[in-house]
């Protein structure tokens, strides 16, 4: 209780020798530039007052340790890495010694692979919407596998509790490899856990809503050890065996990349739950389909200051620039400003309640105020605490305009720097959950259970307009021919093919990057086929360079496949060992007869690195490529005869 009582005082009592400190001065604002040859990936950040020194820090992107590659000069602002290979990415940390302690984090990458697949998401609907927003439920659901992901769904009573809830996802993540998303929409069962109270109010200890009981599939959870009923919302008091958990720190590593829209509850929005799911799902699919005009810009509304060194809206500071650049931040009043523009990011802060934070507005205020913003972080006192009524944390995903995210980022910082190269706020949220001492400083309550993101979990940053007019032509023993019309956007590589034999899984990539508009898929096994076209482009941002996909465009056809190029597909599909590689790629092909074989090599662009042939002597033939010049990543074996042609991705380690 004695810390309760003092963070409660540290909220209202700022030490007077901090005063002239700006949050600003606790983050180093880094940018990227890279080459590809020589390779190199130069990090760049605006010198801080009173520095002694600058220290940089490296480590792979899932890594856990960063480790010391440089150390330089009090009057140094740049750093080259000369240790880095195209088609790939790396984590940076600089770190400021001398003065105020100051961080920055970016993932940095020299033309980083496209992300295919992404993993499979548990979709989880409230009933309440299960009908009235059928259609747009259905079009969420297009968009998520169109995007990468295979889709498990429950529909859900308000009813079932929190343990059934979790049974159901402990299932799939058994059943499915690769389960590590989580999105659920509507008001389905909210867990609360735990004696703590990070806004630092003696009134507010207690339990406060996790869906981190959900995406924690593994850890125990008990309801036997907390007792306090102090708490002044009676949803807050916790005793053994009332439903709610123990946990203060998640027992486990979360698991699944988990977001929640939730718009139970909210007396102060004149629409109804079932009008604003929809307007949100709308407008969602909006953004990913790059249909709405938003500036790569972010704002800054900071009514806290330096805080004692908590700086908590240095979350804008640290975070931004790797994502919209260091140049396209302002400051300024974060409402009247998203009335006006539509900026992509924006961070506010201020002394708060249930329904509003000091300096930046009230819950009624996203009705009557259009916020045109996407991703927002927000923090003060009591509405981390995101399940009350009317709370000021989930009213701008209800408002006609809706932000798309929003988070309570402050107690503890979030991290989201890997949004600059592609990944979604899931991925973020969750890398905020399970940081302990990866990323520093932390602030007061890292790995508490009380850390959410309200909103999709897998929105990213930068989307293309898909393809469209995809057609599918098909005949007797023919394959399939498709064909589609080029996305209206501009500066593409070109396109992707993927293929599946069910709807919503297992979408496997069939062809290396097609500069045409047109695909002759020839090989497979007769049956229903679902295609995804998706087009790719090289996506320049402040933090480096990667290839961007668009989300695919699908449709399915009936197709039944030559005779001779299905039996050679079934006899040759060439094996290929070890996969990944390092060195050799060992290559065995089990052709029908002798045959001349050609193998080519080739990039994620389709450019052709290395072309053998091969006069066969018997069915069975085995050779050998030398890929240990190749740079890590994802290539494609080619192998093309008389009689048919196959494409396999393989992946140089």
């Amino acid at each position: 209780m004695l810390k309760s009582i003092l963070l409660s005082f540290s909220f209202v009592c700022v030490a007077s020798s901090l005063n002239a400190q700006t949050a600003s001065d606790y983050a180093i604002p880094i940018t990227v530039s890279t080459q590809r040859a020589p390779a190199q990936i130069k990090l760049s950040w605006k010198a801080r007052a009173g520095a002694t020194s600058y220290t940089v820090l490296k480590k792979a992107k899932d890594g856990t340790t960063f480790f010391n590659i440089a150390t330089l000069g009090a009057l140094d602002s740049s750093y080259t890495d000369l240790s880095v290979v195209p088609d790939t990415c790396y984590e940076y940390a600089v770190t400021k010694s001398g003065g105020i302690q100051a961080t920055g984090y970016v993932l940095a990458g020299l033309q980083n692979p496209a992300i295919h697949h992404r993993g499979t998401m548990i979709l989880l609907v409230d009933n309440t919407f299960k009908d009235s927003c059928k259609s747009e439920i259905a079009q969420l659901m297009q968009d998520l596998r169109a995007d990468g992901w295979d889709l498990i769904r429950h529909d859900i009573p308000r009813s079932a509790k929190d343990t059934f809830v979790k049974s159901l996802i402990q299932g799939d993540y058994a059943a499915r490899t690769g389960v590590n998303a989580l999105f659920i929409l509507g008001h389905i069962a909210v867990p609360y856990s735990g004696h703590l109270n990070p806004d630092g109010h003696p009134d507010h200890l207690g339990a406060w809503p996790t869906d981190a009981f959900y995406a924690d599939v593994d850890g125990t959870w008990t309801d036997a050890l907390v007792d306090d009923s102090a708490a002044s919302r009676t949803q807050n008091k916790n005793i053994p065996g009332d439903g709610k958990w123990d946990q203060t720190f998640i027992p486990r590593d979360i698991d699944l990349q988990t977001g929640r829209v939730d718009f139970a509850n909210m007396p102060l929005m004149p629409r109804s739950e079932i009008t604003m799911m929809r307007n949100y799902l709308n407008k969602a699919h909006a953004y990913k389909m790059n249909k709405l005009t938003i500036s790569r810009k972010a704002v800054i509304d900071d009514n806290f200051g330096a805080f004692g060194g908590e700086a908590f809206a240095a979350n804008g500071w640290r975070n931004f620039p790797v994502i919209v650049g260091a140049k396209n931040i302002v400051t300024g009043d974060m409402l009247n400003t998203l009335k006006d523009y539509a900026y992509q990011w924006a961070y506010g802060c201020g002394g708060g309640t249930y329904t509003s934070a000091s300096g930046i507005g009230k819950t009624a205020d996203y009705d009557s105020i259009p916020v045109k913003g996407i991703f927002m972080m927000t923090f003060g006192s009591y509405f981390g605490d995101w399940d009350a009524t009317n709370n000021f944390l989930r009213a701008p995903l209800c408002a006609p305009e809706p932000a798309l995210v929003n988070v309570w980022a402050g107690r503890p910082n979030w991290f989201v720097d890997a949004m600059g190269l592609g990944e979604s706020i899931g991925y973020c949220a969750r890398v905020t959950q399970n940081n302990n001492l990866t990323y520093d400083p932390t602030n007061f309550g890292a790995k508490w259970v009380h850390v959410n993101l309200m909103g999709d979990p897998s929105l990213r940053n930068e989307y293309i307009q898909p393809v469209t007019n995809l057609n599918i032509a098909v005949d007797t023993l023919s394959g399939a021919s498709l064909s589609w019309t080029a996305s209206a956007d501009t500066g593409l590589m070109g396109y992707y093919v993927y293929r599946s034999d069910s709807a919503w899984r297992d979408y496997k990539l069939i062809s290396p990057l097609l500069t045409t508009n047109s695909f002759q898929d020839l090989v497979g096994n007769n049956g229903k086929k679902y295609y995804l076209v998706r087009p790719a482009r090289m996506e320049a941002t402040p933090s480096g360079t990667y290839v961007n996909l668009g989300l695919g465009t699908i449709d399915s056809a009936l197709v039944n496949y030559p005779l001779a190029v299905r039996n050679w597909a079934t006899l040759a599909a060439p094996l290929i060992s070890p996969n990944p590689a390092s060195n050799l790629l060992q290559v065995q092909l089990n052709l029908p007869i002798a045959t001349l074989a050609t193998l080519q090599v080739l990039d994620l662009r389709g450019s052709v690195l290395m072309t053998r042939k091969l006069q066969t002597n018997s069915a069975t033939e085995q050779c050998s490529i030398d890929v240990a010049h190749f740079a890590p990543g994802t290539y494609f074996l080619e192998l093309r005869t008389a009689d048919g042609v196959s494409v396999q991705p393989w992946t140089k380690r």
